[in-house]
Order: structure tokens, then sequence, then C-alpha cells
């Protein structure tokens, strides 16, 4: 389980400029739960995601995996339990590297072992079946440098990276963004199967209000800093982008500003 309790984040603490990120957090995410969170611009969704990744430190309250306060741990010790995809399909993998070196990194993710010996015949067996289930092709093409890969089919290769390790908790921040719709649809669709294959913890960020209402068993929207709706699968079900842009706006107070959302 995570837990999250009281977090706040502020950045420019102390001067005019102080923007409260993240106001009072609490939500606690069951193991097995895959969470879609959208909100308004700058409501704090990247901002909760780095803070739970241990990209950056929150100035109060505790972050809990499993009962683990990881609260002052860096972001390289919680590597182990965690996998993150962001938008940007370059920044999760290695383009100089090849398909079957990026993998072995993602495998041995929190160990102190060197590349060369991180790539067996025993884990390229194992490779080579696990791309094979995402469907691309990948799987003969182990020894591509990862920078000849399309966007695509690098944001697919990084799910694979991501999620190789069976990680505690999957983190995605908007990660089919900045694909063309065909690749994105298709990224979703392999998100979703592994997602349910393993069995991940999932907290995903989306700027598309159907794909909210589509993936995961829980909805979570965010508005200046605060978690202002957190809905269940049975109620998210019956729920269209009108009635749920509604909802934001009565609870809210403000309408919602985000035309990305609207638009998708």
């Amino acid at each position: 389980m995570i837990k999250l309790s009281g977090i706040e984040k502020y950045f420019f603490a102390g001067t005019p400029n102080q923007v409260l990120a993240l106001d009072n957090i609490n939500l606690q995410i069951q193991r097995g739960d895959f969470l879609t969170v959208i909100g308004s611009n700058g409501a704090g969704k990247s901002t909760l995601l780095k803070a739970v990744a241990g990209v950056i430190s929150v100035d109060a309250g505790s972050i809990k995996i499993d009962g683990l306060d990881v609260t002052a741990h860096p972001e390289y010790m919680r590597a182990r339990d965690i996998g993150r995809i962001d938008q940007d399909p370059m920044a999760s993998t290695a383009a100089d590297l090849s398909i079957e070196e990026n993998l072995a990194i993602a495998y041995l993710r929190g160990q102190k072992r060197g590349l060369a010996r991180a790539v067996t015949s025993q884990r390229t067996g194992y490779f080579r079946d696990t791309l094979r289930n995402i469907g691309l092709g990948l799987e003969d093409r182990l020894k591509v440098p990862v920078g000849t890969l399309s966007g695509g089919q690098r944001q697919a290769l990084a799910l694979v990276m991501a999620t190789i390790a069976r990680p505690k908790l999957l983190l995605l921040d908007e990660h089919t963004a900045a694909l063309d719709p065909k690749a994105a649809r298709q990224v979703m669709e392999i998100t979703e199967r592994l997602v349910q294959q393993y069995k991940l913890t999932t907290l995903m960020i989306t700027h598309n209000m159907e794909q909210a209402l589509r993936f995961g068993n829980r909805l979570i929207m965010m508005h200046r800093g605060r978690v202002i709706l957190d809905i269940s699968a049975e109620e998210k079900g019956k729920l269209t982008v009108a009635a749920l842009v509604d909802r934001f706006t009565s609870t809210s107070g403000t309408v919602f500003d985000d035309d990305r959302a609207l638009l998708a």
C-alpha cells in the first residue's frame, strides 16, 4: 500500500513568489489499484508524482510504501521499488545503447552491477520473451540502438523497462502526451495489458479526460495543490466527460481551464 499523509510542497518558499504546490495531500493507494489523475493547469499533478518518486523533497508530511517511510529517501533508493515514465519518449531510455542494454539496466535497477555483467544469454531470452508480449516486433531487434526507434516504440520500450523488475509502484506522467494519436492508443493498450498482467499499483497522470474515465479503477482530480475529487470505478463508469467537468466546476467553484483535456 502507498500512503501519503499531510504532504505539502512549496516552491520559492519565503519569497514574494511563494507557491503552495501541494496542499495537505492525504491519499491511500491499495496494492493493485490503477489511479488516473487529472486536473486543471498547475494543479500539482506532476509535482505529486515527483514527490512520490523522490525527484523533489516535500516540506511536510510523510510518504510510505508498504509501511516503510521513504520520505527522506533520495530518488535512487526509491527507484528499486518505483518505475517511472515521463512525457518525453527520449527521457526514459538511453539512445546510444541497444534495446538489450537498456533492458539490462532496467532489470538490475538498484543493484551494483556493471553493464558488461548485466547482459547474459539467460536474460537475453527473458528480454526477448518480454518484448514479444507487447507485439511490436522489438524482440527481433535487441542489438539495435534505441535512438533508431520511433517515439511510440521508445515509449513502449520505456514501459517494459519500467515494469520489468515488477516495481511496487508505477508512475506515469502523461506518457502518451507527446505521441501521435495512433501511437498513443497503442501505448495505452500496452500500458493496460502490463498493469493487468503484473497487477501493478499504478498512478497515471493524463490530460485526456476520456482516458481518465476509461482506464483504471479509480480517478482523482486535483486543483490548486489539493485532491478535490476521488471517484471509484463504479462511479466513474457512469460518468461522461461533460459530467466530470460539471463535477469539477461545482466542487472547485472555477471553470476547468485545460483545453487539451477537453479537446482530446
